[in-house]
C-alpha cells in the first residue's frame, strides 16, 4: 500500500481503504492509512485522496495531529472538511494558525530547502505544478524538493488560504482590504487563496457595505482588483435575491457605468452576470444587446445567458428573437450551446426556434442534438421524443441523453397539451 501511496495511485489506495471493514474506516485502520498517506503521499496526494471522497477519519493519525499538519503544509482543501466534521480546541486551532503563519513571510522553496537538511552546494531539484480536485473546483500551487538521494519534500502554497479558514473558526477580525491583499498574492483566481478570500468577504461582512467596498474598486487600474471585486458582486447575486436588496438600483447604476469601459474579458463577463443578478427577474435586458456581437466568445455567451429569462415579457419577440437565434447558430460552441439552452427553455414556440432545432437534431454533434430533441419535446413534438428516447437507449443508463429523456417525460407528465403520438413509433 506504501508504494501505491507513493506513486500517487488514488484508485489503488481507495480500494484498500473501502476493503477495510465498514467501522474501521472511521477508526484505527482508517486513522493509519491517513498517517500514510500524509507521510508517503504528502500534502498533494492527500488533496486529492480525501478531496476525491476518501473517508476522513478523526485525529490523531499517529503522531500525526491533522488540522496542525494541514495548516502547516498548506491543505486548506483537507483542512476545511477536518474542522467541519471534527470540532477543534481552540489550543489546536492557534497551533494550526501558528504552523501556517509561520511560511508568509518566508521563501517557500528555501524553507523546504531547510526541512529537507540540504546544505549549500547539495544537488537537488524543484517541480512546480498545481493540483485540483476538478474542474470545478480551486486548484492548490504545489512546490516538491527532490533530493539526489531520493528524499523529497513538499508543500502547497496556499498557506494564506488556511489562514483565511482559521481565523473564521477563531472568530478573529480581518479586513476586506487584507483579504483582497491575499488573493492578489496569489494572482490565480483559480486558486484556493483567492476562493477562500472571496468567501470570507461573502461570509463575513454585511452584504451592502461589501457592495459599496467592491463597487469602489471596480475602475482599479490592476486588473486583478477588477476580477475580484466584480467576481464577488457577481457570487453575491447567485441566491435569486439580489434584485430585491435595497441598493440593487445602486448596484446595477455602478455595473452598467463599468460596462463600456471594461477590457479584461474575465471581468467584463462578470461585470455582465452581476448586472443580471441585480436586476428584476424575466426582463428582457436590452442593454446587454451590444454584448452579443462582441468578438470575443466568452462574452457573446454570458450576454446570451442573460439576455432574457426563461420565462417572462413578451418583448423577446423580433429583434430579441433573431438574435438569439443568431448566437444559436454561432461559430463558437459554447454560445451555440448556452443560447440553445436558453431558447429551448423559455416559453417562445415559433417556426423559426422549430426550425433551428430540427436543423441541430439532424446534425452530427451529438450534444446538440440531444439539446434540441428536448427544446422539441417539450413543444410536444412526438418525432422528436422518439428520437431523444434512441439516444436514450443508445448512450445507455445515466447518460446524458437518458437523464433529458427522464426529465422530460416528468415535464410532459404534469404540463397540459395535447398527448405526443409516440406510442406506436419504432
Amino acid at each position: 500500500m506504501i508504494d501505491a501511496i507513493r506513486d500517487g495511485d488514488v484508485a489503488a489506495v481507495r480500494r484498500y481503504l473501502y476493503s477495510l471493514p465498514h467501522e474501521e474506516l472511521w477508526q484505527d485502520g482508517g486513522r493509519a492509512l491517513a498517517g500514510e498517506v500524509a507521510r508517503s503521499g504528502g500534502p498533494g496526494f492527500a488533496q486529492l485522496f480525501y478531496g476525491y471522497g476518501g473517508a476522513l477519519p478523526s485525529g490523531p493519525w499517529g503522531e500525526i495531529d491533522p488540522p496542525v499538519w494541514a495548516a502547516d503544509h498548506g491543505v486548506s482543501v483537507l483542512l476545511k472538511p477536518l474542522l467541519q466534521d471534527y470540532p477543534a480546541p481552540e489550543a489546536t486551532l492557534r497551533r494550526a494558525l501558528d504552523a501556517a503563519q509561520a511560511w508568509l513571510d518566508v521563501d517557500p522553496e528555501a524553507e523546504l530547502r531547510r526541512r529537507a537538511g540540504l546544505a549549500d552546494g547539495d544537488a537537488f531539484t524543484v517541480a512546480r505544478d498545481h493540483i485540483t480536485i476538478d474542474e470545478y473546483e480551486p486548484r492548490a500551487r504545489r512546490i516538491r524538493l527532490s533530493a539526489a538521494d531520493g528524499r523529497w519534500v513538499e508543500v502547497l502554497a496556499e498557506h494564506r488560504a488556511v489562514v483565511t479558514v482559521l481565523e473564521q473558526y477563531l472568530d478573529l477580525s480581518v479586513s476586506r482590504d487584507e483579504l483582497l491583499t491575499r488573493a492578489l498574492w496569489s494572482a490565480d483566481p483559480e486558486s484556493c487563496t483567492w476562493s477562500e478570500s472571496q468567501h470570507a468577504v461573502r461570509a463575513r461582512f454585511p452584504a451592502e457595505g461589501t457592495f459599496l467596498w467592491a463597487a469602489a474598486r471596480l475602475a482599479d487600474e490592476d486588473v486583478a482588483v477588477r476580477r475580484f471585486t466584480a467576481e464577488l458582486l457577481h457570487m453575491s447575486t447567485v441566491d435569486g435575491e439580489a434584485a430585491d436588496t435595497s441598493y440593487a438600483a445602486d448596484a446595477r447604476a455602478a455595473l452598467w457605468a463599468r460596462m463600456a469601459a471594461e477590457t479584461d474579458t474575465e471581468t467584463l463577463c462578470s461585470v455582465l452576470g452581476a448586472y443580471a443578478g441585480f436586476s428584476e427577474l424575466h426582463p428582457t435586458l436590452h442593454e446587454l444587446l451590444p454584448f452579443t456581437a462582441d468578438r470575443r466568445p466568452e462574452v457573446r455567451r454570458r450576454a446570451a445567458l442573460h439576455l432574457f429569462d426563461y420565462a417572462g415579457a413578451d418583448d423577446r419577440r423580433g429583434p430579441i428573437l433573431e438574435t438569439m437565434l443568431r448566437l444559436a447558430r454561432d461559430p463558437d460552441p459554447t454560445v451555440r450551446a448556452t443560447a440553445t439552452a436558453t431558447l429551448i427553455h423559455s416559453t417562445i414556440d415559433t417556426p423559426a426556434l422549430r426550425e433551428l432545432l430540427a436543423a441541430q437534431l439532424d446534425g452530427d454533434d451529438r450534444a446538440s442534438q440531444i439539446a434540441a430533441a428536448v427544446g422539441l419535446a417539450l413543444r410536444w413534438d412526438a418525432h422528436a421524443l422518439v428520437r431523444l428516447r434512441q439516444m436514450s437507449d443508445e448512450d445507455g443508463y445515466e447518460s446524458h441523453a437518458w437523464n433529458e429523456l427522464d426529465r422530460v417525460e416528468r415535464v410532459l407528465a404534469q404540463r397540459p397539451g395535447p398527448e405526443p403520438s409516440h406510442k406506436n413509433q419504432a
